[in-house]
């Protein structure tokens, strides 16, 4: 059946439909505020995050120590556990090994060691999601993050992938492309995830630095990564190019998989980014590009001649040139509209956003504006058209649920559950964002379950406190009536509704049985519902 983009939303759901693709979950107070400065009003106050106060949440993520620490500092607080007894063993000569770093303090979930860097980064990722007012901001990190994925579990990818997330993702996320591909291309993380730093000009010297096996995964759920890093170069052998980055880069990063690109482009993209590499990646060094590992020969990128003796302005002009590219305006443009309005969004849609991406030059602002303004976007057939994420479920459920958490272990385990780890997607794509990716017999059992647990308080470290969003009321329909508000705007299917209240008919033939149990039956099934399941 072909979908009616044409069609728009009637008013009185159109505030809450542009909230729930903008936000983690719309609350009645941002509900009011687009409804008085208007769409586009709230649209320039979330283009500006540094302008709106987020002290709050700001003062929750001061408790992740790691956060404020450098790549440096986290390897020599939080070391692998191999080189920490490695530290503390007897009769240890080596400087490395004798070089004693202060015993890590666990946390209040008892984790330590470089675990709990990615676990305080998944948490500061969850709050932020839960609590900022930087709402738009913290959906375009978290999706750009799924774009550029990184795998924290290979080497030392663990103690980099805070400094991609704070340095290179989270400042360009609402900018330029082109700043944030370049961000990325410099970033240690990237440069080691993708094995840029290993590559080297055939005819330069010998490169690469001794590698280890990737360690096991994180307790908290995820794929076991297969095989190891990549070897070290042996005796007298020179490392040639290393490829992984430049295919991956035009791929998955811009022009996409039919974006025409051919293997020779791969081959000399790969070139312009030999030199690209890290300043000693095992003790958490930065971005460094080395002129005697550099290709300086002649190269052609998709037709372009770039002239020989560039040096670092090799990957710069790539970058440019990819940035710029009229099939990286519309894969950008693809993802974007199937995020934010459909799995298969309109082709017109599509055409248009890359028109407004080339004209801009990659204004990811003047880019967005255009998808969350348009017709399709405020179309029916828009409406409710995507599943949540289990990432988007949990934060959405807190937030209209009114809760607090710290963002511990059992959350993100159920999170983890659903199919969506945090940092632990293996490959560089990155998670689907479609709904055959999030929902079948075992996970839609799995969100079930979390909507339970959520609403009667039994996750450890999370707890909702429903009475507050219901008043004394003990009426079972008018607590519904007030909690479909309150998490669905008010827009409810019969069935849904109809179901619900069946569902409450053994405790309403109770007698005087307290609101409570009554409450937290009907946000638990408004929670599972398949429109909560939506966005």
């Amino acid at each position: 059946m072909k979908e009616d983009w044409t069609t728009p939303l009637s008013l009185d759901i159109k505030a809450w439909h542009f909230l729930s693709r903008t936000t983690f979950g719309p609350l009645p107070a941002h509900v009011e505020r687009v409804k008085q400065a208007g769409v586009a009003g709230f649209l320039e106050e979330q283009f500006h995050p540094e302008r709106i106060d987020d002290s709050a949440v700001d003062k929750r993520i001061a408790s992740l120590p790691t956060l404020t620490m450098s790549p440096a500092e986290l390897m020599e607080d939080f070391p692998a556990p191999k080189q920490q007894a490695n530290r503390q063993a007897p009769g240890s000569t080596s400087e490395d090994m004798t070089a004693k770093a202060p015993a890590p303090q666990a946390n209040a979930m008892g984790d330590d060691g470089p675990r709990r860097i990615i676990m305080e980064l998944a948490r500061e990722q969850l709050w932020r999601a839960a609590y900022s007012d930087r709402q738009l901001q913290e959906v375009m990190v978290h999706f750009w993050m799924n774009h550029f994925n990184i795998f924290a579990d290979k080497g030392v990818d663990k103690w980099l992938l805070t400094s991609f997330e704070q340095e290179a993702i989270r400042p360009n996320a609402l900018g330029s492309f082109e700043d944030l591909l370049a961000a990325t291309a410099k970033s240690p993380a990237m440069l080691f995830y993708l094995d840029n730093w290993l590559s080297v000009s055939p005819d330069g010297p010998a490169g690469g630095f001794a590698m280890r096996p990737a360690p096991r995964p994180f307790a908290f759920g995820g794929v076991n990564p297969a095989g190891q890093t990549a070897r070290p170069p042996a005796p007298g052998e020179r490392r040639g190019l290393n490829e992984n980055y430049a295919r991956e880069l035009m791929e998955l990063h811009t022009l996409g998989v039919d974006g025409g690109y051919s293997q020779r482009d791969v081959h000399e993209v790969a070139r312009c980014f030999t030199g690209w590499t890290i300043d000693r990646p095992r003790q958490g060094g930065g971005f460094i590009f080395r002129p005697r590992f550099h290709d300086y020969g002649k190269k052609v990128v998709l037709g372009k001649t770039i002239n020989d003796n560039g040096g670092i302005e090799d990957g710069l002009e790539v970058i440019r040139l990819l940035a710029a590219h009229p099939s990286t305006a519309h894969f950008i443009s693809v993802k974007l509209c199937r995020h934010f309005v459909a799995d298969e969004p309109p082709a017109t849609l599509v055409d248009s956003t890359a028109q407004i991406f080339t004209r801009t030059r990659g204004d990811l602002r003047a880019v967005l504006k255009s998808i969350l303004t348009s017709p399709e976007f405020n179309s029916q057939a828009a409406f409710r058209a995507k599943v949540k994420s289990p990432f988007e479920l949990v934060a959405s459920a807190v937030r209209v649920a009114g809760g607090e958490t710290d963002g511990g272990v059992p959350l993100l385990a159920t999170i983890a559950r659903m199919g969506q780890p945090a940092f632990r997607y293996q490959a560089p794509t990155g998670y689907p964002d479609r709904a055959g990716s999030w929902i079948n017999s075992g996970t839609l059992l799995a969100r079930m379950n979390f909507a339970m647990a959520l609403a009667a308080n039994r996750i450890r470290g999370t707890e909702v406190d429903l009475e507050s969003l219901t008043g004394s009321s003990d009426n079972p329909r008018m607590i519904l009536e007030h909690l479909e508000e309150r998490a669905l705007g008010g827009s409810v299917s019969r069935e849904t509704h109809a179901a619900v209240l069946g569902s409450l008919d053994g405790l309403t033939g109770m007698g005087n049985l307290p609101a409570a149990p009554k409450t937290t039956m009907i946000m638990a099934l408004l929670l599972g519902s398949p429109e909560f399941q939506r966005r």
